[in-house]
């Protein structure tokens, strides 16, 4: 579905990303980890389209969308959450998913469907979608107003209502408690369940480990392990990324289980 070709992105003399080879297959909940700095947020952000690439290319579904905008690949079925939330504060619960909608079609007939004909459709989807994030009964509450917790999951909900068939996850669990992790597991299944891709940017390592089918493994820009989440656990590299040091397990097993 989506694969990363020797994909870098330099800032100055900083490479934030670094000839990065990474694949992601239709119907999997992809895991991508590493420390602090690694590079994870900005490999999404450059498939996202808020960076383009310095070299390499970004290929969705067979085109190569490495310098399209981020609208167009919106268009295209990518969506994405942020890491700092970014709701419309001043509108409702309701307003955000509304806005969220993403039809399609372009010009005349993508706005008709949009706004006019599908009208009814999507008052059925937004009420299918605030059941399943839990926000029946904030509907009319704006969003700025919601608990934290609740922001997070609206996020999820906009992005799951744009019907995109890849959704980029930037850190979603930052801030939750672990009912909210737990609902937040569960979640991310049902997306998959629907046929959704998710790629998951995480720290809740029990989070990653739980959900996800692959993780690949950053640190400094490069990938340094791919695989199984308990190969990549155990993997030495992995290891020594997060701890400076390959022999400490009961150390490394507390960082991978906080």
């Amino acid at each position: 579905m989506l694969e990363l070709r020797h994909v870098s992105r330099h800032f100055g003399g900083v490479k934030a990303v670094d000839g990065l080879d990474m694949q992601v297959h239709q119907g999997e909940i992809l895991g991508l980890i590493g420390p602090n700095g690694s590079g994870k947020s900005t490999t999404v952000n450059l498939i996202s389209g808020l960076y383009a690439p310095t070299s390499g290319s970004v290929v969705f579904q067979g085109e190569d969308i490495s310098h399209l905008p981020t609208h167009l690949r919106a268009q295209r079925g990518i969506a994405r959450t942020f890491q700092n939330i970014r709701l419309f504060s001043q509108l409702s619960v309701w307003q955000n998913l509304w806005a969220a909608r993403v039809e399609r079609g372009t010009g005349w007939s993508g706005w008709k469907s949009r706004w006019l004909a599908s009208a009814d459709q999507g008052r059925e989807l937004a009420e299918q979608i605030l059941e399943f994030s839990g926000l029946q009964g904030k509907r009319d509450v704006l969003a700025g107003n919601l608990a934290f917790g609740e922001q997070r999951r609206l996020e999820l909900a906009r992005a799951a209502i744009s019907g995109a068939p890849l959704l980029l996850l930037d850190e979603p669990a930052a801030g939750m408690n672990a009912t909210e992790i737990d609902e937040l597991d569960q979640r991310i299944r049902a997306l998959r369940d629907q046929g959704r891709t998710v790629v998951l940017i995480e720290h809740h390592m029990e989070l990653v480990m739980g959900v996800c089918d692959r993780v690949v493994v950053l640190n400094f820009g490069r990938k340094i392990a791919e695989g199984a989440p308990q190969q990549v656990q155990d993997d030495p590299q992995v290891r020594a990324a997060y701890l400076g040091a390959d022999d400490n397990d009961e150390l490394m097993n507390a960082a991978l289980a906080a």
